[in-house]
């Protein structure tokens, strides 16, 4: 018995973690949310994302990531793990939601929109898809994704609550008079 105990604390941890679900358009057209409630609501990853770009000779400037040396280039890697917290930054034509996941810099952003083949849940947004990678705009410089990092959507904390009211009263009756 007392070599379950290390148990206890591990499920309480467990049960109070967030329960996180996808992220979808119908969840928004549902409850009528404008920009100003989305930007209330905190995002997370379903999954790593990972941007890359090769750096040129005449540009030295990286800002967040790691330089990995790749056959004798040097390429700007910048990751996003599962379950890295996000807030919207803006709310684009068409359902694009611009997601921020680093704190000062509102131009440093990943473009999420909804996909029809995934129930509308929000998915990571590119150009050129192909081979299961595409070109994003992050703070002002183009990076591709590696394959796979296609596939991360944006998920949420949603806790049902229901609030139920019920009125009750009895009728006493009416009799002749």
């Amino acid at each position: 018995m007392s070599r379950y105990l290390f148990l206890i604390p591990l499920l309480f941890l467990l049960s109070c973690s967030p329960k996180l679900t996808p992220f979808t358009s119908d969840l928004i057209e549902q409850n009528r949310w404008q920009e100003d409630d989305l930007k209330k609501i905190q995002f997370y990853l379903s999954q790593d994302i990972v941007l890359e770009r090769e750096i040129r000779q005449n540009s030295s400037e990286i800002v967040m990531g790691e330089i990995v040396m790749r056959d004798g280039r040097e390429v700007d890697r910048i990751t996003f793990r599962a379950g890295t917290p996000g807030v919207l930054v803006q709310q684009g034509r068409q359902e694009r939601l611009a997601i921020s996941f680093e704190t000062g810099d509102d131009s440093r952003f990943l473009v999420f929109t909804p996909h029809p083949k995934r129930n509308g849940t929000f998915v990571l947004s590119a150009r050129n898809w192909e081979k299961g990678s595409g070109q994003v705009n992050y703070g002002g410089s183009y990076y591709y994704t590696i394959p796979g990092s296609g596939l991360a959507s944006l998920m949420v904390d949603l806790k049902a609550s229901r609030s139920n009211t019920v009125r009750n009263r009895e009728a006493k009756g009416r009799t002749v008079n």
